[in-house]
């Protein structure tokens, strides 16, 4: 096996999979796709038109990355109590939101800014301990059901409660961050209401994909197949 055949690709995820991110974008752009809209759907490309169908807004040509930023830097300089001209694209959050208290100024922070906007995360090796233990449980299915189905439970409850608690950054500028809430509220974010830049709507599409199931652009093409093709 090479290095290649080791790159995720589209047909290595099942629909769960591709359901969770159509839930992010049908939220990022305010829609509701219809319950058999993908059901002819094969390819990437196939994906993608079936999206864009559903994106019924005017269009106008203005950059909503642009105002993403504006709009966070804004809700910093009023929830920090900065001037704005010193808050920039390559501002550490770590700067912006010490650890100390990080939880208390998020959620005020997210408060200014009008919607819930998640970047804070527990440490990867408490995500794999837990995973660990959910693997182990599994195996106990083996031996006795009702441990396995407990500790199912306990680790699965430990995850959702650390997702709840952690103070770790998952993001390391105020640049990416724009970049998430670009792609998670992309409507929200909109200075004039109900419009679209239909430009930016494929890379949008692209980076859902590519970010949410861990696959390289290079790797979404038009006619990348899924795995029920």
């Amino acid at each position: 096996m090479t290095a290649l055949d080791d790159i995720a690709k589209l047909n290595d995820y099942e629909a769960e999979d591709i359901g969770d991110i159509l839930g992010t974008l049908e939220k990022s752009f305010a829609l509701k796709f219809d319950k058999n809209a993908f059901e002819n759907v094969k390819t990437f490309g196939d994906m993608c038109e079936v999206i864009e169908s559903h994106i019924d807004y005017d269009d106008v040509d203005d950059c909503t990355t642009q105002q993403a930023f504006y709009k966070i830097r804004l809700a910093i300089s009023e929830t920090k109590l900065v001037d704005r001209n010193f808050v920039a694209l390559d501002t550490k959050l770590a700067d912006i939101f010490p650890r100390q208290n990080r939880r208390t100024q998020v959620k005020l922070f997210q408060k200014h800014l009008g919607f819930k906007l998640k970047f804070l995360t527990y440490p990867d090796w408490l995500l794999l301990t837990f995973l660990f233990g959910l693997l182990m449980s599994f195996v106990t299915f083996f031996f006795d059901w009702k441990i396995a189905l407990s500790g199912i439970a306990f680790f699965a409850l430990a995850l959702k409660i650390a997702d709840l608690l952690g103070k770790d950054l998952e993001y390391d500028t105020l640049k990416d961050l724009t970049e998430k809430a670009a792609k998670e509220h992309y409507m929200a974010l909109r200075r004039s209401k109900l419009t679209v830049n239909r430009k930016e709507i494929m890379p949008i599409i692209v980076n859902a994909f590519s970010d949410g199931l861990s696959i390289d652009k290079e790797n979404l093409t038009p006619d990348a197949k899924f795995s029920w093709a």
